[in-house]
């Protein structure tokens, strides 16, 4: 599902850009400040609605322009689909082939994008809550029904929180609960078990070391959500909120059988968190026969040469649409094969 082509207009140093994209990779370089990864924040927000950089959308506009506006195009078999993400005074519009869109994950279903820039380390060293959104977005992709579940779950949660916030009796939330979240944890679990098997060979490629995934549920191993619930009873009763659940599980990372949060060093966490940024490809490809789009921010300033040749390996094999920038084509090997566009300030694009 190729993205032919993306418009972009007023967003960040970008006043008008139109790029005609490679199905397979292509490269954009430029010196810092150009608009390199304005680009590619671009394309982020066009399939999630949201940008990689800053939670606050309205900082995306250029400077002393009313608002900025995306958008793009997906070949998908014979169909063409037409996306479009707007943000102005009034909020974000999302558009779809024409349409108000519903939401971002109609966007995502057509567009899913992924991206390793250099703050993906925060998926190892980060809290808990960055992993659960990169195990849940990783679900969403390949289980149709996860979404309804997962906002089932988070229904029921806010719900049985307010209720023990009150002081008020949850036993008329606990069976909703339970039943939401056992659909959610069972759904992240065949997830993570994929997620392991497409990660086999990736730590080896990227750090000579075998890289390793699994679950913890958020409740104690052995038990079931309805058994750990009625345990932490009096804990809920003195702290006003659930204790046990989905919103307390996390993706337990290991890399050659060390812990990866502390007995690792900041550049080998990058590494792991792309490794699994590119499984997540993989078990999406898996399921649907592309990848999505992968936008690769600057790899050659973040890996030392070993690193480098072997992500760009992996890349080399994966079944991704890639656009990936760099300082100058020298940094990185086997440009020659696709296109190649220079980015002068301000987002302006010439061919090389």
């Amino acid at each position: 599902m190729p993205l032919n082509r993306v418009s972009i207009e007023s967003f960040r140093c970008l006043a008008r850009v139109e790029l005609a994209l490679h199905p397979e990779r292509t490269y954009l370089f430029g010196p810092n400040g150009a608009g390199k990864t304005s680009l590619l924040e671009a394309v982020h927000v066009l399939g999630r609605g949201r940008s990689f950089r800053t939670r606050h959308t309205r900082r995306l506009i250029q400077h002393e322009r009313p608002g900025f506006s995306v958008f793009g195009e997906v070949r998908t078999g014979g169909a063409v689909h037409r996306l479009g993400v707007g943000c102005r005074a009034a909020g974000l519009e999302l558009r779809l082939n024409g349409a108000p869109a519903p939401g971002t994950a109609a966007l995502a279903r057509v567009l899913p994008v992924h991206v390793i820039e250099p703050n993906s380390h925060s998926l190892i060293e980060g809290s808990p809550g960055e992993r659960r959104r990169f195990l849940d977005w990783g679900v969403f992709q390949v289980e149709q029904s996860y979404l309804a579940a997962w906002r089932g779950y988070r229904r029921a949660l806010s719900q049985r929180n307010a209720a023990l916030k009150c002081g008020e009796g949850v036993g008329g939330w606990d069976a909703g609960f339970v039943q939401a979240g056992t659909a959610v944890d069972r759904a992240r679990r065949r997830y993570v078990e994929a997620l392991g098997g497409a990660a086999a060979g990736l730590g080896e490629a990227l750090l000579g070391q075998p890289l390793a995934v699994s679950y913890r549920a958020g409740w104690p191993q052995g038990m079931s959500l309805a058994e750990a619930l009625a345990g932490s009873a009096e804990r809920e009763r003195a702290c006003g909120a659930t204790q046990v659940g989905p919103h307390r599980a996390d993706l337990a990372i290991r890399l050659d059988a060390r812990g990866v949060r502390d007995d690792v060093s900041r550049g080998q966490q990058k590494l792991i968190a792309a490794g699994l940024i590119l499984a997540q490809t993989r078990v999406f490809a898996a399921g649907r026969g592309d990848g999505g789009v992968l936008l690769v921010d600057d790899p050659a300033a973040e890996l030392d040469d070993r690193a480098l040749a072997g992500l760009i390996s992996v890349l080399d094999e994966l079944p991704v649409q890639q656009v990936i920038t760099g300082l100058s084509q020298a940094a990185l090997p086997a440009v020659s094969a696709y296109p190649v566009f220079h980015v002068e300030p301000g987002g302006g694009l010439s061919m090389l």
